[in-house]
């Protein structure tokens, strides 16, 4: 669980210290929902579960349908699937807390 309050506290002061180059009027909450429930999707897809696969997609997709198109920059959401795929990959049991998270704390 420390692991991710800390990976949760170094992605949202890394965007504040500039990685956004762009208007950052988005809320980092929701973007690393998006990425989380994207790397997800893809997941429980290999693990031949469609149907979570499908709800991970739907989760995503009622998120990213909120706002306008083009409203989290692409290059934003790569950036966080890249850093939770990173965390994940050095502690498998880090996704299911973010998803849940995000389950019960952002919709």
């Amino acid at each position: 669980m420390k692991l991710v309050l800390l990976f949760i506290i170094f992605l949202t002061s890394f965007s504040a210290n500039g990685y956004h180059d762009n208007d950052s009027s988005f809320d980092e909450d929701e973007i690393i929902c998006i990425a989380t429930y994207e790397l997800a999707e893809d997941f429980f897809l290999q693990m031949k579960d469609p149907s979570t696969s499908e709800e991970m997609k739907k989760r995503k997709q009622s998120l990213l349908d909120k706002y306008d198109e083009g409203h989290f920059p692409q290059e934003d959401i790569d950036f966080y699937i890249l850093e939770i795929h990173y965390a994940w990959s050095a502690n498998f049991d880090f996704l299911p807390p973010i998803l849940e998270n995000c389950r019960e704390n952002i919709s």
